[in-house]
């Protein structure tokens, strides 16, 4: 069952193809809600096994150059920091996205593609999410932020997510830092991996990649051969909390802590 509705369909459409068996990809956001993801991950727990398969589309950490930023820094003995900015584009207070009860927000429905991949290059589960943002004037809704993600290992992640900016410029770039080591993915059409010794740049020969095809095909590989869930459910639903707790601390101005899975 592929799930590719508007945001507030996703968890009932989820809940719904679990109870009937079916293996399930959902495009993100997974929920709006914290009650709704709770529901989920309850229903996936006490699944009889075999259990069916939930896969969120976080595409952007199965991408060839993503594969080898994360084998170029997976050896650390450290922890990272990590910053991504978003040149996410304009959208009008009245598109459905901004609706909080359709689309809700761009944190949660969009941004949250980008807590996923600093998930995915930490490699461990986010442990609490600051936020603040340009003061709103009626032009933009909650979507000219500042997000900084503490992880469990002692990792810190950011992500500028942009509506405020030209179409013009490249939308995404990401650099990394750790142990002596610099990553620098820009827009997923170059990637530059820097040590102490040696700097090697790679570069995307037709397009952009951002792991579309790539996602599929391990999720359709992990149900022909019964494997694992291609995104550990910790980080799908540590993921999909953090992006719902960046509205919270958006709002609040307080850093909210991120609880893990229950029963994890």
């Amino acid at each position: 069952l592929a799930v590719l509705t508007r945001h507030d369909l996703h968890a009932g459409q989820v809940l719904t193809g679990l109870n009937a068996g079916k293996h399930v990809f959902c495009e993100k956001p997974l929920a709006l809600s914290k009650t709704e993801l709770d529901e989920i991950f309850a229903l996936l727990d006490g699944a009889h096994s075999p259990a069916p398969l939930l896969m969120v589309g976080f595409n952007r950490r199965f991408a060839p150059f993503s594969v080898r930023l994360n084998k170029f820094i997976n050896n650390r003995t450290e922890p990272l920091f990590a910053s991504y900015r978003v040149n996410a584009g304009y959208l009008p207070p009245s598109h459905w996205l901004h609706d909080p009860q359709k689309g809700g927000g761009r944190i949660i429905g969009e941004a949250c593609h980008f807590i996923d991949y600093l998930t995915f290059l930490v490699g461990d589960l986010p442990a609490s999410v600051r936020a603040s943002g340009l003061a709103e004037t009626g032009k933009y809704k909650e979507d000219n932020i500042h997000l900084v993600i503490e992880f469990r290992d002692g990792s810190l992640g950011t992500v500028d997510y942009l509506s405020n900016g030209s179409k013009t410029f490249p939308k995404e770039r990401l650099e990394v830092f750790t142990g002596g080591k610099v990553a620098v993915l820009d827009d997923f059409r170059t990637l530059e991996l820097i040590n102490d010794e040696k700097k090697k740049v790679y570069r995307s020969r037709m397009r952009q990649d951002k792991g579309h095809q790539e996602e599929w095909q391990v999720f359709q590989e992990a149900i022909i051969g019964g494997g694992k869930p291609p995104i550990p459910y910790d980080q799908i639903y540590a993921v999909s909390l953090s992006s719902i707790a960046s509205v919270e601390a958006l709002r609040s101005g307080k850093s909210v802590a991120i609880p893990q899975r229950p029963g994890s």
